[in-house]
């Protein structure tokens, strides 16, 4: 039978940046990315609670400093460079509510690239790298977060995703500059912090000077609103300031604080309980770093992405004072999991779901289950991260 004019367009290879594509894959990719667009484009005209309680004000008072100019004085919660992003919102359009969720919707599709040179860069599979691209723009915890919630959690999580990709390409320089980059956006960053140390304890790519980026990169970001006329050690206590906000265990997110009614607007014992948990979750990081440090283990990609991920979520998880969206992290690692090993795909659906039921409360204001049941559902997920991780250390035992 001879060849249809189709299957020879659609199975022409085009090289790209060193990465061979048929035209099939570039043409299923153009469909990815137009249609989660048009997700998100339906969504846009959503104004969330967030929107009408922060957002709107808060741009509202950077149109009337003039825009940059308004950096001199506080205006909100948020650090610089996110501000640098608003301000620069009221100059190109006058629709605040759009303007703002298609900055979060671009750094969507920066995120599911960052995802696809993870992938292919350890699988060297472009298959399961677009896979890891689609489940990114296709994922309801990345649409609801930007599109609908108008949040900007993907920014964050975007460089941190770049820094990994640094990591695995042995630029340690490289890495910890992008993740001082993330925290100068949210605090948040943090939570790779631990997976981290332990590869530098492992020495794997990472050297210790260059956690100084960190501090680094936070102090260089606050600087051009310095300049403008804020209070300097004001901007330097922004993440302390946030700290103090917010008393209670848990602001919604089902972890352990849940389970022990240390939910908001409830506080039993909130200051006792926390201050325990920070200890247990300082100790229990430290002895996954004990373990690995002591293990003579070959480093596959696979294990330590499952580390990222298992030591994230333990993190979010026994660590007080959670917000509703701290999670957002473990599922762009989750999926990133999934991709390498598909077997693993639905624990990546498992934490999404879990993140989806714990933005319901504020997206729709109805618990669609109790916050416990979904608490404990999610220590069931990282139990089983967990056993799964500790299976690959007995088969890459030296």
């Amino acid at each position: 039978m001879d060849e249809r004019i189709i299957d020879r367009v659609m199975t022409k290879k085009i090289k790209i940046c060193g990465i061979v594509f048929q035209t099939v894959d570039l043409a299923f990719i153009g469909c990815l990315f137009f249609f989660a667009f048009m997700i998100r484009w339906k969504l846009m005209p959503i104004e969330s609670a967030d929107y009408w309680g922060c957002l709107k004000d808060w741009m509202r008072q950077i149109r009337e400093a003039g825009g940059f100019p308004s950096l001199g004085k506080q205006i909100s919660n948020y650090t610089s460079p996110y501000m640098y992003l608003m301000c620069l919102v009221s100059y190109i359009t006058d629709n605040d509510l759009y303007g703002l969720k298609i900055v979060s919707v671009v750094f969507d599709y920066l995120a599911s690239f960052g995802v696809f040179l993870i992938v292919y860069r350890l699988t060297y599979s472009k298959e399961r790298a677009i896979l890891g691209m689609a489940l990114i723009l296709l994922s309801p915890t990345v649409i609801l977060d930007s599109a609908y919630w108008c949040q900007c959690d993907i920014i964050y999580t975007t460089f941190i995703l770049y820094g990994l990709y640094c990591f695995f390409k042995d630029d340690s320089c490289g890495c910890l500059f992008l993740i001082g980059v993330s925290f100068s956006f949210k605090l948040q960053a943090v939570f790779i912090v631990p997976f981290l140390v332990i590869m530098w304890l492992k020495e794997k790519t990472i050297y210790f000077r260059d956690f100084l980026w960190i501090p680094v990169m936070y102090i260089i970001s606050a600087l051009p609103a310095w300049r403008f006329g804020r209070d300097f050690k004001e901007l330097m206590m922004i993440y302390f300031d946030q700290a103090d906000t917010y008393p209670w265990g848990t602001l919604e997110y089902p972890n352990i604080y849940a389970l022990l009614g240390e939910v908001a607007p409830d506080m039993h014992y909130a200051g006792e309980v926390s201050g325990a948990g920070t200890f247990m979750t300082i100790m229990l990081l430290g002895c996954i770093a004990y373990f690995f440090y002591k293990k003579r283990i070959r480093l596959t990609g696979e294990l330590m992405i499952g580390l990222a991920l298992f030591t994230v979520a333990v993190t979010v998880y026994f660590l007080p004072h959670m917000h509703d969206r701290y999670g957002f992290l473990i599922d762009l690692l989750a999926i990133i999991y999934g991709s390498l090993n598909v077997k693993k795909l639905p624990l990546a659906f498992g934490f999404m779901l879990i993140s989806v039921l714990t933005f319901m409360p504020f997206l729709i204001a109805v618990h669609i289950v109790p916050i416990q049941y979904v608490a404990i559902a999610l220590f069931g997920l990282i139990v089983y991260v967990g056993y799964d991780l500790y299976g690959q250390v007995r088969r890459a035992a030296l």
